[in-house]
């Protein structure tokens, strides 16, 4: 039995869906990873002198100030969408559009390790040449997975997005 939607409601439905960044989950990044890399640099100052564990604490300090750097990229992109979800597929936000036909499963991944988070990953396998899988990072999305998979859901099937709770 279909539910009654006006025609305004309808339209509104058919559009895509941008999913954006997180604000507090960028900031609480760069806090996070502002304080990791002030750690791992005076780490890898004070293990100078004594050996050479100073190489291993400096690529830690790196990665660190990659990671930082990432979530201050992403604090400049707040307006732009990430993901634009809609009933032709998703859309990257590197241009690629993977139509709902051409995926053989599309998957969120949620990884932690003993209640700390590893990983959050959307990953989608295709039936096309290029990308075989397409992967992105989407810890600090405004959403979480049961949202994403509903939306990917009533996308894929034609009904448009789902009532907002």
């Amino acid at each position: 039995m279909e539910i009654y939607r006006s025609p305004q409601s309808k339209k509104q439905a058919e559009k895509p869906r941008a999913i954006y960044y997180s604000r507090g989950k960028l900031i609480a990044g760069v806090v996070i990873w502002v304080v990791a890399t002030l750690g791992f640099g005076a780490l890898t100052v004070r293990a100078l002198p004594v050996s050479n564990i100073w190489i291993a604490v400096a690529l830690i300090t790196l990665a660190s100030a990659w990671m930082l750097f990432n979530c201050i990229r992403a604090l400049g992109k707040l307006d732009s969408p990430v993901l634009l979800i809609g009933r032709d597929g998703i859309r990257f936000p590197d241009g690629v559009l993977i139509a709902w036909g051409d995926m053989e499963e599309n998957v969120y991944l949620d990884q932690s390790y003993m209640g700390l988070p590893v990983i959050k990953m959307v990953q989608i396998k295709t039936t096309l040449a290029k990308p075989r899988v397409k992967k992105m990072r989407v810890s600090a999305l405004a959403m979480d997975s049961d949202e994403y998979m509903a939306l990917c859901d009533s996308y894929s099937q034609g009904g448009g997005a789902p009532a907002a709770r």
